[in-house]
């Protein structure tokens, strides 16, 4: 099975060294959470990216940027588009989330997405990662979506994609 890291490389990243564990600590302290073991190890591996390059459009931030939905976008909480919501819980209406507990991860420089974890142990929509530009629904876990990650790239990464029927020249679905 291909990481984080080999897909990175594969899309022509650069990776940085290692964190140290104090590191990887100090970022869980200051924003009060646990990170999720994948990216805890990714870090622990990779400093993040190293640099950022036209083939290498995904960039993992370095513990030293890692930050909150609210730090990073100076608002307080942040609203999911709730339609991709409702697809999991038809019960859901109005989401909002606590924009703290919202932790940023990485970005793509194509779309120019942004994707944080929710990571509040006991709520509702505890682990899952959205795309915080777009306020879309990407992965119901962490682990969920570095296996999309892997799998697709660059390519959108949300969680409802569906795929359109081709249109046959007569006009009718293949």
């Amino acid at each position: 099975m291909t990481t984080i890291a080999e897909k990175i490389l594969q899309l022509g990243g650069k990776l940085a060294g290692p964190a140290s564990v104090e590191e990887v600590e100090m970022v869980e302290s200051r924003l009060g959470v646990t990170l999720p073991p994948q990216l805890r190890n990714f870090l622990l591996q990779h400093d993040g990216s190293a640099t950022e390059t036209d083939e290498g459009i995904w960039r993992f931030w370095p513990c030293s940027e890692i930050t909150t939905h609210s730090d990073y976008r100076k608002s307080g909480d942040f609203i999911p588009d709730n339609n991709d919501l409702r697809e999991l819980d038809p019960s859901v209406h109005s989401v909002r989330l606590r924009g703290d507990r919202l932790i940023l991860f990485a970005d793509a420089m194509i779309d120019l997405p942004t994707y944080g974890v929710f990571l509040a142990p006991g709520e509702r929509f505890h682990g899952m990662v959205f795309d915080t530009s777009c306020r879309y629904l990407s992965a119901q876990s962490f682990d969920d979506w570095v296996v999309m990650f892997i799998a697709r790239g660059e390519d959108s990464l949300l969680i409802q994609e569906t795929e359109e029927p081709e249109q046959a020249v007569d006009g009718n679905p293949h």
